[in-house]
């Protein structure tokens, strides 16, 4: 499933799904995925920040009409100083968590 076009409920359902395999996954095969997770958006952050850069105009506007809090959006915002950076940082400090199953 590609989740760049899903709606959020897809996602988080198709997440969900997916976390009960990741759970019973090796620490070494945890430990690969995160790092593609890692490689992955470290090559496309570009594309990635397009789009959230798209995302946050509908969601300021969203919140121009009430919809939508002003804290999410400030959430959202990926071109802060240094989120984007503290993003792959906090895979990357996952990756290196001892197993909790073990």
């Amino acid at each position: 499933m590609s989740l760049s076009n899903s709606q959020p409920i897809d996602a988080a359902k198709a997440a969900k799904i997916a976390s009960h395999s990741l759970a019973t996954l090796s620490s070494s095969a945890r430990n690969d995925a995160l790092t593609a997770i890692h490689s992955a958006l470290s090559k496309s952050k570009d594309e990635i920040l397009a789009a959230n850069a798209r995302d946050l105009t509908a969601a300021r506007q969203a919140a121009e009409d009430g919809s939508l809090s002003a804290s999410i959006v400030s959430r959202l915002d990926l071109q802060k100083p240094g989120k984007w950076e503290d993003m792959l940082k906090g895979i990357l400090d996952v990756r290196g968590l001892d197993d909790p199953g073990n």
